[in-house]
């Protein structure tokens, strides 16, 4: 038996444009995301196959789902299978501290930790841009979270470019108490919109972020959600109370 702990942080979008929807039905994105240091805690144990199959998650928070469901337990079958591995028996026990439908990539995260333990558990060896393609198959977050730190991120979230780190600053990070918001549905109102908007410009906001300038990057925060996350969930009252406490800049991220 092999046994590791990992962590899975969460990240924030500080810029997210969504482009046009592909004939795939995914949508192509323009964003900035960085990891932030609120994190989930996954534990993976490898056990003795013996010629089984078998994957076990288990979480104090009975809300998350134990099978198929979970991105964990999606992630450790397309490891095994992208890897040719027919046996095998492993274990999750996950941490839950990333709040679910909150726009900050919980269930991707906790999908690439567990790409990032098993290839170190069942020595793989894979290549971070090997563990990042395997991720874009579990989920459009998923590449984002296995590389980490602060990266522009476009295509459907699979083309990755390491950016200049965020300068020194804190996040304060905070779901509101409305109600939660489907990413399918917020994608389904995106589509009302229209392509292109002239007021905001990724060539910009990567500029602002080359120069490592926090009052340019703060000035142009941005996220095409916003205009279609109804009031009920609370996300634009929260970001005003953000901004009139001083706050540099406010946002929401992801989809909500």
């Amino acid at each position: 038996m092999k046994k590791l702990s990992v962590l899975a942080p969460a990240k924030v979008n500080l810029y997210l444009n969504v482009c046009a929807k592909r004939t795939d039905g995914y949508h192509d994105i323009e964003s900035v995301m960085q990891t932030v240091s609120l994190f989930d805690r996954l534990t993976v144990i490898k056990n003795d196959a013996n010629g089984v199959k078998n994957i076990s998650l288990s979480c104090r928070d009975h809300k998350i789902p134990s099978d198929e469901r979970n991105l964990v337990y999606r992630a450790a079958l397309r490891f095994f299978a992208e890897n040719g591995i027919t046996e095998y028996d492993v274990s999750f026990i996950l941490e839950k501290k990333i709040p679910s439908e909150a726009g900050l990539g919980g269930g991707s995260s906790d999908a690439a930790a567990t790409l990032l333990a098993l290839d170190r558990l069942y020595e793989t060896g894979l290549s971070l841009e090997t563990l990042c393609a395997i991720g874009a198959k579990i989920g459009a977050d998923v590449p984002f979270c296995v590389k980490k730190g602060t990266v522009y991120t476009e295509g459907i979230g699979e083309i990755l470019t390491s950016a200049t780190p965020m300068p020194d600053c804190a996040f304060l990070i905070a779901k509101p108490k409305g109600v939660g918001i489907s990413t399918v549905e917020a994608y389904r109102a995106i589509d009302t919109l229209p392509t292109n908007d002239p007021a905001v410009s990724f060539v910009s906001f990567k500029e602002a972020v080359a120069a490592c300038d926090i009052s340019r990057i703060t000035s142009l925060l941005y996220n095409k959600f916003e205009a279609v996350t109804p009031e009920s969930v609370g996300s634009a009252a929260l970001k005003a109370r953000f901004l009139e406490t001083g706050a540099l800049g406010a946002l929401m991220s992801g989809s909500g």
